[in-house]
């Protein structure tokens, strides 16, 4: 019998609960930052005019930075909110918004991954980004399967970019939401990424990069 999904507290499809949430987090961990400049200098280094996708996409911070440090991407938001779309677009200027793409989908229910590929435009992704969104799966146990499709949409010499926080004595203390650094591993390692490093470790955020 598999375990339940862990229930979220918070409805993030709630125009309320989106802003409440939006603007607190960064408030509560300022050092997001720092990840949003890797992710950013990564970028520029594999794909300057490359097509991104975040998964997860929330209310638009990432992408804000991202549009305005690299200035030839086209960018691609996946949000299961249409609250926090409507917030991410408020954050960018008309010029911003024609290189960027907001579909939403809940990447929590089966074929999610058709959502996008169903789009006109698609082709596969250069970095695909995912910025302590991976526990809104809700259980841990639904990690490789997200990867495996994940790995479908990325170009064969593309970038896969996770940040979470960790389950580890000095951060996250709920094993079912969240995963030890071997955990994330080994669940790269079924959804069949051959190459996957630790890039940053920041208060119990850690980011990991995977490629085929």
């Amino acid at each position: 019998m598999q375990p339940e999904d862990v229930h979220s507290p918070i409805d993030l499809k709630n125009a309320a609960d989106a802003l409440q949430w939006a603007n607190e987090v960064n408030v509560k961990r300022p050092w997001r930052y720092k990840i949003f400049d890797y992710y950013a200098e990564e970028i520029l280094k594999h794909a300057p005019e490359g097509h991104i996708l975040e998964l997860g996409a929330g209310p638009g911070y990432l992408a804000e930075h991202l549009i305005r440090q690299c200035p030839d991407i086209q960018y691609t938001a996946f949000d299961f909110s249409d609250a926090m779309h409507a917030l991410a677009k408020h954050k960018l200027i008309p010029s911003e918004l024609e290189r960027c793409r907001f579909i939403t989908g809940d990447f929590k229910q089966p074929q999610w991954e058709e959502a996008l590929q169903s789009q006109s435009s698609y082709k596969p992704f250069d970095v695909i980004i995912i910025h302590q969104a991976l526990h809104e799966l809700r259980h841990k146990r639904h990690a490789p399967l997200f990867h495996q499709a994940v790995k479908k949409m990325m170009n064969p010499d593309g970038r896969y970019l996770v940040c979470d926080h960790l389950y580890a004595p000095d951060a996250m203390q709920n094993n079912e939401l969240y995963m030890s650094v071997a955990e994330h591993v080994k669940a790269f390692q079924d959804a069949k990424f051959k190459n996957c490093t630790i890039s940053l470790e920041i208060k119990g955020l850690c980011v990991f990069k995977c490629n085929d």
